[in-house]
């Protein structure tokens, strides 16, 4: 793949799942007991009901690599560990996408061609090792997008929870409010120079799930990239379509 990462697939990863169906009311959500330490953290975190059939999103995005920005408005739905569908729309539809557990398919619109690529070069793209969907969908919702590992160290400071994650390759910090358990800020480390940080604002509690309207993301590798996703509505619904077909005259693009 080129140095730069393609618009439309950005899109797409740094917002992961979307809709514009009726919401649902606000549900009032349980206090949890305080955390103590890595075991109490994560049956706390088990705890959390996470088993939506379909979640929904709308919102815009900015982008920013110091060579080309752009905004555009977002509509996508997300079927639980399982397809990603996006539409990224800029005056008219300009890119759709679906992501099952195996690969991915780019249609765009304004230059009538389609690509197909494997799940895991999101790994290549984010620059954050072993991605799938699940854990695509997890870092968007502000949960650590692959759990607490056992041997991470544990802070509890000004209702706040620190939990650090060394490994041989990579290093991995969060910081998770005590009140909601979702992550305010998540960095995932390679090394000095090549680094992930996400920044979450702005949690609202949606059929009892606390759900992020202001993610900001600064990607570090051979580019810096910087993106903003404003959220505007969430929706949880039981069924939905993801209507998803290449076009017989559309090109096939590697």
């Amino acid at each position: 793949m080129s140095s730069k990462v393609p618009l439309p697939i950005l899109f797409l990863l740094l917002c992961g799942f979307t809709d514009c169906t009726p919401k649902m009311g606000l549900s009032k959500s349980k206090p949890e007991i305080p955390a103590t330490d890595i075991t109490s953290l994560k049956e706390s975190l088990g705890r959390q009901d996470h088993n939506y059939p379909w979640l929904g999103m709308q919102a815009s995005l900015s982008y920013d690599d110091g060579s080309n920005n752009a905004t555009a408005n977002l509509s996508l739905r997300n079927r639980k560990d399982s397809v990603i569908w996006a539409s990224a729309n800029l005056l008219i539809e300009a890119v759709r996408i679906l992501i099952n557990k195996d690969s991915a398919t780019l249609l765009n619109r304004l230059q009538k061609n389609y690509s197909v690529f494997p799940v895991s070069d999101l790994s290549k793209i984010l620059g954050i090792d072993n991605l799938d969907i699940k854990s695509v969908q997890n870092t968007l919702q502000g949960i650590p997008p692959f759990g607490i590992n056992d041997k991470s160290t544990f802070e509890s400071k000004d209702g706040k929870y620190l939990i650090s994650n060394q490994q041989a390759t990579y290093k991995e910090t969060y910081v998770l409010s005590a009140k909601t358990l979702k992550m305010t800020e998540y960095r995932y480390e390679r090394n000095a120079s090549e680094y992930v940080e996400f920044h979450y604002s702005n949690y609202k509690l949606t059929a009892n799930q606390w759900l992020p309207n202001k993610i900001e993301a600064d990607v570090h590798s051979q580019d810096k990239i910087h993106i903003i996703l404003d959220v505007t509505d969430y929706s949880i619904q039981a069924t939905d379509e993801v209507p998803f077909s290449i076009p017989q005259s559309y090109t096939k693009i590697n």
